[in-house]
């Protein structure tokens, strides 16, 4: 019994050891019969399928066939025309006059000379070049056109016409699968609406998108786009810029690391480190993020925003806020610039902050609102509303409304303060020397003599005039008839001291550009 077991095991083994080496063996067939299939349609041989005249001629060579008038060839799937060839050993070919190349439903090549290998499928077409696909045609001298993988390149100019957009570069590689073009060196696009200049480019030939690789230019009749990346879309009209992306148009230029625009139309949206330039107005906004219309024309940027507009040589006035909006007015003449919330600005003459702002160009008046503090030198100026009226880009006056107040410091104790109802003050070479104080006057003045503080003066009367001097209070000249008293300096208490809705904010005045962001 012992003995049959072990004979039944040997068998099994046996047998085991047999499948093994058949599977071996059917491996080894499929894979010698995949390479002899590869190896024979690699190898196909270029047929013959029509020539008025072939003879042989033994100066090119053994076997070489040379066929004239109406020259048919195929090499699969691939069919050529032409007027005359020689066919090597039916490896090779070269081809003349009025060479036609078609291979499936939509590629065709053309030109006056061909030079084609079986092995390689590469087809050297030159002089009158043409490729047709689709909608797309190319044209240049020489082509060399890989059938295998179905792709074509020029090195020494091309003209291509797709729809409405024609296309000019030094070098150009066609993907016929993908209908997809990519261009080198002096690239050129004509559309009827702009120009595009580039050093690399990429079109794809169906969706009209282009892709940009290095400096370009975009110019068209209403404006001028440089980029050194980015796309555009011409079938939609839409694109995106990067790489120290502007956009220009009149007087206007907009900037950032990305942006969006949509030419149809007119607006765009630009992103990180935005800056929109104002030639004809000397101004400047920046933010994080912006928008922009071109017709009726208008802006938005927010984002760390800051508006800046070039006083002089010397001084430009800085205002940050939340959002900041600029837009031509109905006659499109005139800009008007919009700050809303937590607005603060600085100039060497003028400092401030408040909830809203509006700075209307058809006048020149900046508006505040939102019980705005502005500081003059050594005055702090606040109402429920002011208006600073400016000639050249320079102050000029400043009108106050309602709980109109200035504020100066006279030593460490001691204000000297004025109130009313509204105040008109006046500029000088950047200066307020004067103001008229209009209802309800009040005042506070610390006397002196010789430096020193001999009392406190209170007096009341409709109108005022305060004359300044060395950015300080010189002398107060009430127009009517006032109530007034004089308080020797050992009689003054602190609960006197200080008129109705006194409040001092100099903590929040902004002492320098990074302070309006504070």
């Amino acid at each position: 019994m012992k003995i049959h077991t072990s004979i039944l095991h040997i068998k099994i083994t046996f047998l085991r050891i047999a499948c093994q080496k058949l599977q071996v063996l059917l491996f080894l067939f499929l894979f010698l019969m995949i390479n002899i299939c590869a190896q024979a349609q690699k190898g196909k041989k270029i047929e013959l399928m029509h020539a008025n005249t072939m003879k042989f001629d033994r100066s090119k060579g053994d076997d070489v066939k040379k066929l004239i008038g109406d020259v048919q060839l195929e090499h699969s799937g691939a069919y050529l025309n032409c007027d005359s060839a020689f066919l090597f050993q039916r490896d090779s070919v070269e081809a003349f006059g009025h060479v036609y190349i078609q291979q499936g439903d939509t590629l065709h090549l053309y030109g006056d000379y061909l030079n084609y290998s079986a092995s390689t499928k590469l087809a050297e077409l030159r002089n009158h070049v043409k490729l047709l696909d689709k909608e797309t045609t190319l044209t240049t001298d020489i082509l060399d056109f890989d059938l295998e993988r179905d792709l074509g390149y020029y090195r020494n100019s091309g003209y291509i016409v797709n729809g409405e957009n024609h296309i000019s570069s030094i070098a150009g590689t066609f993907y016929s699968k993908q209908n997809l073009f990519r261009f080198q060196d002096s690239v050129v696009v004509t559309n009827p609406k702009y120009v595009i200049y580039s050093d690399t480019m990429k079109y794809h030939t169906e969706t009209e998108i282009v892709t940009f690789f290095g400096p370009t230019e975009i110019i068209a009749d209403s404006n001028y786009i440089y980029c050194e990346n980015g796309w555009y879309d011409m079938k939609n009209d839409v694109s995106r810029f990067s790489g120290n992306a502007f956009l220009k148009n009149k007087g206007q230029e907009i900037s950032g690391d990305s942006l969006y625009y949509d030419r149809t139309l007119g607006i765009g949206e630009a992103y990180k480190n935005v800056v929109l330039y104002d030639s004809s107005q000397k101004l400047i906004l920046k933010g994080n993020l912006g928008f922009f219309q071109e017709k009726p024309e208008k802006s938005m940027l927010t984002d760390s925003a800051l508006f800046i507009q070039i006083l002089n040589e010397k001084d430009s006035l800085f205002l940050h806020a939340d959002t900041l909006r600029s837009k031509m007015d109905i006659t499109n003449t005139y800009k008007t610039l919009s700050a809303y919330y937590n607005v603060k600005m600085y100039s060497n003459d003028l400092q401030g902050f408040c909830d809203s702002l509006a700075y209307s160009f058809a006048d020149s008046v900046i508006r505040f609102f939102g019980t705005p503090f502005i500081w003059s030198d050594a005055n702090q100026l606040s109402a429920d509303s002011i208006e600073l009226y400016t000639r050249n880009r320079q102050p000029d006056r400043l009108e106050m409304y309602g709980s109109s107040f200035i504020i100066s410091k006279e030593d460490t104790a001691y204000f000297n303060q004025i109130k009313g109802k509204t105040m008109t003050g006046y500029f000088r070479k950047g200066e307020i020397y004067k103001f008229n104080i209009s209802g309800n006057g009040q005042s506070i003045y610390f006397a002196k003599e010789e430096e020193k503080t001999v009392g406190v003066n209170f007096a009341e009367s409709s109108d005022i005039v305060l004359y300044l001097k060395n950015k300080k209070i010189e002398r107060i000249k009430f127009l009517n008839q006032p109530d007034m008293k004089l308080i020797p300096k050992e009689q003054i208490t602190q609960d006197k001291i200080k008129l109705e809705g006194f409040v001092w904010r100099q903590k929040e005045r902004p002492k320098s550009v990074v302070d309006i962001f504070r």
